[in-house]
């Protein structure tokens, strides 16, 4: 018998071994889950490549399909997609165009459903208020928006907010009553600059339009918008003389020594203030002139205004030799015209490439850029404000310029030059801001927007104003001279009063440097707007240069650069005066008050008891009913105060001078060209009416083309169908809806998309 083992002699278990096996394959089971996964996604990406191609073969069917479609068929088409799309948007409570699903039925009180989003609950207009708006998706593809919540605000803040609120404001405001100068210049703000502020942005967000295209309401006025385009291409050509001179000095003062720091130079002449100093003369023998000898030695002057009455001769500082007979090169008169300066062309040239790369994606790019250029002068101001007033004398130059005088109040001058620097300062009528506000979204605040710009305006000009008379009052303690002497033009105060002042300050070249990029900062956001008017005409009146926005861009500014080279010649400075004295005067004021009368009364013609047509509009983009208070400004008060300021302006032309109230005249020729210059815009806005009542089909009669031109075309209104959906209520009442456009571009009027049998019966 076989010996069978004992129970002693059975092997044990081994746990470890069975632990190491469970252990593996928990890591083998560990390993396949990743090659699953890959699995199923790779499936994952299969299926939806599939998809993908499916919906691309759909596609293509669809196209070939289309391709062999009638033109009536393609119209048929055009109008299901319109009417579905517009059915869509009104479901969602009427954000994308506020109507319901069945919106074109007739009742009593027009037709029911679509209306005005006036009329719509108060609940619903503050959940659109909170809805987020997509920034990153424009509104209008074809032609584009901003693509921040910010970037329209600092645009309008850094055009409005220019040279001219630097210099041009407290030069006006000391020599027409000081602080009492504020009190018309506030009064036409509320009466004459905000209402057209509101007119021009209102125009241009309504119809997503610039300013050679956005008068169909009255076609026969189109002039005007073109008269517009040629102001601001006319002025951006000097105005960026003003920007290559911000960048000549910022170079230039990045060396050891300022080179307007002394009279030691070769441009300095014997009149530079170093080589005619102050001297008490307590051990010379004083002459009947006003200097002072020790025998035959020159000690200097120890009495200016004598020196100057006895000797036709003045002190001249070393910055105003420096700007005028090294940096400009300014000759005897116009007629030593000269040629151009190459370190000037060279500053031109580059002002033109910061340009050209700022807009090279339009709006898009420029509407970021002006983040820094519309902000960074506030900083500067505010360190050279907290400077200027712990210098010695500043609060004589600041009194100078606060210190009322009421008794200039009574005289006509004083409130002519208040409204003018109110249309220079805010860049009314010169269609920039129609530019900038075309590419607004539909329901932009354009109110808002509108008094925060122009309130930013006008403070910014008051602080300015203090910034410069503090450091002005420091220079003339220094100079021993009284304010009113120092401060000559208002040209000479940023390149010549400035520059002066940062030689008295420890650590000048830094200081240099920031106050020429903050003035180079506040000409480039201007020229923005500028350029952008004549880029956005173009583009707007040959749709075909939207695709080539980029090469067009080129193009306008190195034919820009070509045009402002005569400004950089010696006799370049008396031609930016006639251009800037004829271009910038009453030919804008005229465009302001006709502005006014076309919304007013053309456009808003009397007649339908309390209803506005553009105040209407503007209630359509705020969601909401406006005061009529606009509707009497742009009718009554505005253009009254406009026309006021106009037939002073007019009445004060004089010939040129080259020194305010001293008779010496420019040539004749000169002012020709300024006048010529002014009256282009009206022969453009003159010709461009003929022009359209000629057009006119023949057998008609002129008064009947006259009224057919001066009323709105079937096409005018907003660009995007869906809003335009909203100007059904009053076309109704006006009895014009079976006519009105839906899509102009592609030819689909209302009743095509939504036939109602009994507009036939309306009064046409």
């Amino acid at each position: 018998m076989p010996e069978q083992k004992s129970s002693n002699n059975l092997q044990p278990l081994d746990l470890t071994t069975d632990d190491n096996q469970q252990q593996q394959q928990h890591q083998q089971h560990q390993q396949q889950k990743p090659d699953q996964k890959n699995t199923i996604s790779s499936r994952e990406e299969s299926v939806s490549n599939e998809s993908q191609q499916c919906n691309l073969r759909k596609e293509k069917k669809k196209q070939i399909k289309w391709l062999k479609e009638t033109p009536a068929q393609q119209r048929e088409r055009f109008i299901r997609q319109l009417r579905a799309e517009l059915t869509v948007n009104a479901s969602d409570g009427g954000r994308g165009g506020g109507a319901s699903r069945q919106p074109f039925t007739r009742g009593g009180s027009g037709i029911n459903g679509i209306g005005s989003s006036c009329s719509r609950d108060r609940a619903s207009r503050e959940a659109d208020h909170r809805s987020t708006v997509n920034y990153s998706v424009d509104e209008n593809p074809e032609r584009g928006n901003w693509s921040g919540r910010l970037d329209f605000v600092l645009s309008c803040l850094g055009y409005a907010v220019g040279l001219g609120n630097f210099w041009r404001f407290p030069y006006l405001c000391f020599s027409n009553g000081g602080g009492a100068f504020l009190i018309p210049y506030a009064i036409l703000l509320l009466l004459c600059g905000i209402p057209v502020f509101l007119l021009d942005l209102s125009l241009g967000q309504f119809t997503s339009e610039g300013p050679a295209t956005c008068w169909e309401f009255a076609p026969i006025f189109t002039g005007l918008g073109y008269s517009m385009v040629f102001l601001s291409t006319t002025v951006s050509t000097y105005y960026n003389i003003i920007i290559s001179i911000s960048i000549y000095y910022t170079f230039a003062s990045m060396t050891s020594t300022l080179p307007w720091n002394n009279c030691s130079h070769h441009w300095n002449t014997n009149s530079c203030t170093d080589r005619l100093p102050f001297v008490s003369c307590g051990e010379g023998q004083p002459q009947p002139n006003g200097t002072c000898y020790n025998g035959t030695i020159f000690l200097g002057i120890y009495n200016e205004s004598l020196f100057q009455k006895t000797t036709g001769l003045r002190r001249i500082l070393a910055s105003e030799e420096y700007f005028n007979r090294e940096v400009l090169k300014v000759s005897g008169d116009i007629n030593k015209f000269g040629s151009p300066d190459w370190k000037l062309v060279m500053c031109l040239l580059l002002s033109w490439i910061v340009i050209f790369l700022s807009m090279i994606r339009g709006i898009k790019s420029s509407g970021k850029v002006v983040y820094f250029t519309a902000l960074f002068p506030y900083v500067i101001l505010l360190i050279f404000f907290i400077r200027g007033v712990t210098l010695e004398n500043a609060i004589e130059g600041i009194r100078f310029y606060i210190v009322p005088d009421f008794s200039a109040l009574g005289k006509a001058r004083v409130w002519k030059d208040a409204a003018g620097q109110i249309f220079f300062s805010l860049s009314c009528s010169w269609g920039g801001l129609m530019s900038l506000s075309s590419y607004n979204r539909f329901h932009n605040n354009v109110i808002r927007d509108t008094f925060f710009v122009t309130s930013a305006n006008c403070l910014t000009s008051v602080f300015a104003g203090f910034v410069i008379f503090s450091f002005i009052g420091h220079l003339a303690g220094n100079l021993r001279v009284p304010v009113s002497d120092v401060t000559r033009s208002e040209f000479g105060l940023a390149f010549i009063v400035y520059p002066e002042v940062m030689n008295l300050l420890p650590g000048s070249n830094y200081w240099s440097i920031l106050f020429f990029i903050m003035i180079f900062s506040l000409g480039i956001d201007s020229q923005f707007g500028l350029v952008e008017t004549l880029i956005t005409a173009l583009c707007d009146k040959f749709f075909v240069l939207r695709r080539h926005r980029l090469p067009l861009i080129g193009v306008v500014c190195f034919v820009m650069f070509l045009l402002g080279l005569p400004f950089t010649c010696s006799g370049g400075l008396y031609l930016m005066n006639i251009f800037d004295r004829y271009l910038s005067g009453w030919i804008v004021l005229l465009v302001g008050f006709m502005e006014c009368i076309l919304v007013g009364w053309v456009y808003g013609r009397p007649g339908f008891g309390k209803f506005h047509r553009f105040t209407e509009d503007i209630a359509l983009m705020m969601r909401q009913s406006i005061s009529p208070v606009w509707r009497y400004m742009w009718q009554y008060v505005t253009p009254a105060l406009i026309l006021f300021t106009l037939l002073a302006s007019v009445a004060d032309l004089g010939r040129t001078e080259y020194t305010k109230g001293k008779g010496d005249y420019y040539p004749i020729w000169a002012d020709a060209l300024g006048w010529l210059l002014s009256v282009i815009p009206l022969l453009i806005i003159v010709g461009t009416g003929l022009s359209r009542l000629l057009m006119e089909p023949v057998g008609i009669s002129w008064w009947r083309r006259l009224r057919d031109l001066s009323i709105p075309t079937y096409t005018w209104g907003p660009a995007i169908p869906r809003y335009r959906l909203l100007m059904a209520p009053y076309l109704e009442k006006l009895g014009v809806l079976k006519y009105f456009y839906l899509d102009p571009k592609r030819n689909i009027k209302f009743i095509d998309v939504f036939p109602i049998e009994s507009l036939n019966n309306m009064d046409e």
